[in-house]
């Protein structure tokens, strides 16, 4: 674990899971964001000051996910983050900042910035679904197990869907996936229609623990889940 104390947006300290080395850093944890704090509204992109001796200095672009806190849905689109200069950077956007607070989940890998080495190509490790076929059916996934931490990517033919099923909650289980992963991560869960004036995709959050994903929808929030809905993430073993 990670503490960063310090930030460019007014926000408090944070822990991040973390693992390091100089051509790879994945980092898990999510941070809390109130854009009506001045130093926020000040801000251009968001600055998180990395502890001293941070094994990366620069790293390529890698993603983040924005998680809204708007009445009863959580919407929320991808962030370009990055590590410059000792910091974690994060793209700044102001689409939901009429909103109370919102999340920024970190599950993210960084690699060196313009690496000029050789590439490998990583094995992947098949996951069974042991859950109701009915409620849980892989469109295509790719996971990838190392000894420090995994990077799973799933979408789905098959999902609970909020309007059929209710708001859960729901567990999806898995043979095959580490059980030492504990993250939390926001899964998207669209759903056919899109709304009026819908700005980003529908989001709910789910916890991988003990090898299985659990998860729910708020209270009267229909059309999410079913097919297409997706995660992506980088997690920390241990």
């Amino acid at each position: 674990m990670i503490s960063l104390v310090s930030n460019n947006f007014g926000g408090g300290s944070l822990t991040l899971k973390d693992y390091q080395s100089s051509g790879l850093c994945v980092l898990n944890g999510k941070i809390t964001v109130n854009p009506f704090k001045p130093a926020y509204i000040a801000a251009t992109r968001l600055e998180l000051d990395l502890p001293a001796g941070f094994a990366m200095t620069r790293s390529a672009i890698s993603t983040a996910i924005l998680y809204s806190n708007d009445y009863r849905y959580h919407y929320g689109t991808v962030l370009q983050c990055w590590i410059e200069n000792g910091k974690l950077c994060i793209e700044k956007l102001t689409a939901w900042d009429t909103s109370t607070s919102y999340i920024i989940y970190i599950n993210s890998a960084f690699v060196t910035r313009g690496y000029r080495g050789e590439f490998t190509k990583a094995t992947t490790k098949a996951v069974t679904i042991t859950s109701d076929p009915n409620l849980f059916r892989f469109q295509n996934y790719c996971y990838i197990e190392k000894d420090a931490f995994v990077y799973f990517v799933g979408t789905f033919n098959t999902f609970p869907e909020y309007d059929t099923h209710g708001e859960g909650p729901f567990t999806l289980n898995l043979s095959g996936f580490a059980l030492d992963v504990n993250v939390e991560i926001p899964l998207i869960v669209n759903g056919y229609d899109i709304g009026y004036n819908q700005i980003g995709s529908k989001l709910t959050s789910g916890t991988f623990i003990n090898g299985n994903l659990s998860f729910s929808y708020p209270y009267g929030a229909s059309d999410m889940g079913g097919y297409s809905s997706f995660f992506n993430f980088f997690a920390v073993r241990g």
